[in-house]
């Protein structure tokens, strides 16, 4: 059943670029075990591949959005100094719902958070970034012994193998993008 276009959804668009980065970074993390078999140099290859993959995707429109975003919390939270800190997050709030005349924020106020509230706000949060990680490390774990599996059976390059199929899926998902409004 296709999807019908309203309001509130946007088609999706390819930035070819991000596509390429995602992929080779991520083809070139997964062949690191074909390439070396110290595990602390792999360790340092793959910090670089990653390192190397992030300053290059910086250069792509997601990152030039996230550079922008970046900036525009700094220049908020700058504008609020030697401000209390109530009147800093009422500042930081208006700034935030005055962007656009549509914006969403204009129909909400800010709320106190409980100590308790912020409690679960921090175990929340840290659930969410236990199962991101526990869900990573399977993951990671999954796809060198599948490597290894293949290289048992007397396969060559077989990180490599693993590599170009993990780095086409990563192409693939990290290319799309929302299109943007003025399109």
């Amino acid at each position: 059943m296709p999807v019908q276009q309203t309001e509130t959804t946007r088609p999706w668009t390819f930035d070819a670029r991000a596509g390429a980065v995602y992929g080779l970074m991520t083809a070139a993390w997964y062949t690191v075990p074909d390439l070396v078999e110290r595990r602390g140099t792999r360790a340092l290859l793959k910090t670089a591949c990653g390192v190397a993959g992030a300053v290059v995707l910086l250069r792509t429109g997601e990152g030039r959005q996230a550079i922008d975003g970046v900036r525009k919390v700094r220049d908020a939270l700058r504008d609020t100094e030697g401000t209390d800190a109530a009147a800093g997050t009422t500042a930081l709030w208006e700034q935030a719902s005055d962007d656009a005349p549509d914006n969403t924020l204009h129909s909400l106020t800010p709320v106190e958070i409980t100590p308790g509230g912020k409690v679960a706000i921090v175990v929340g949060a840290a659930a969410v970034l236990g199962a991101t990680t526990a869900f990573a490390v399977v993951g990671e774990k999954g796809a060198y012994r599948w490597g290894e599996r293949m290289r048992a059976r007397g396969v060559r390059a077989p990180h490599l193998r693993v590599g170009l199929v993990l780095g086409a899926a990563a192409a693939a998902l990290g290319g799309l993008v929302p299109a943007s409004e003025d399109d």
